[in-house]
């Protein structure tokens, strides 16, 4: 396997293994707990991250479906797709914004995006295909994130030759991007929500634990 998906793949397991340290101890009730109407809950966050880590797996395997088969490994996706947005750009209007996106994506550096990804500096409204559902459990949600790793690595594990670099995914905001660079992108994506769920585990608001009721004396 290439060096760099290696460690890219290493990063991805290191700030995964953040998120989970951050949830270790909470109970449920904690996980549900929203810091305000329409923000969403720790247990919502780790959702979304199973959720959009699933996205991108899919997209790589279908990248890596069309290198067997002799095609060009790349995929253009577009808004109707996958609709990720800014906060000031309505969805509804993203099918407009695509040609003027593109070009900004086509002069933007990397490691300008990668910073707004990986930092709150902006407000980012999730594609719906990734978008939680309340109310999950969450031993299942620290299970679904640790198979999803374990997933992430099989595939790759499973077509070790091939050239990783040379497979993209285009799309109007996140811009042109290899296997290599995304896998990063998975990474940064998933440090800016965990500084999300250290905020709200700083809030006077947030529950704490309550202790366990001493049984009765006999």
């Amino acid at each position: 396997m290439e060096q760099i998906v290696q460690t890219r793949l290493h990063e991805l397991q290191a700030t995964r293994e953040k998120t989970l340290d951050l949830v270790e101890s909470l109970s449920q009730a904690q996980s549900e707990f929203a810091p305000a109407s329409g923000k969403w809950s720790i247990g919502e966050v780790l959702d979304h991250l199973v959720r959009a880590e699933r996205l991108y797996r899919q997209k790589f395997a279908e990248l890596i479906e069309l290198v067997k088969s002799g095609r060009p490994a790349v995929l253009s996706v577009r808004f109707a797709e996958v609709n990720t947005s800014i906060a000031f750009i309505p969805k509804p209007l993203l099918g407009l914004m695509e040609a003027p996106l593109g070009v900004l994506n086509s002069v933007m550096p990397k490691c300008v995006r990668e910073t707004f990804v990986q930092y709150r500096l902006v407000p980012a409204q999730a594609p719906s295909v990734a978008e939680p559902t309340r109310g999950r459990a969450l031993q299942e949600l620290r299970s679904d994130l640790r198979n999803a790793q374990a997933e992430m690595k099989a595939l790759f594990a499973a077509n070790p030759d091939l050239d990783f670099k040379r497979m993209r995914v285009i799309h109007p905001l996140m811009g042109d991007n290899n296997i290599p660079e995304l896998l990063k992108f998975i990474a940064s994506h998933e440090q800016r929500h965990q500084n999300q769920l250290r905020d709200i585990l700083k809030l006077a608001a947030f529950p704490s634990t309550m202790p366990a009721e001493m049984p009765a004396a006999t």
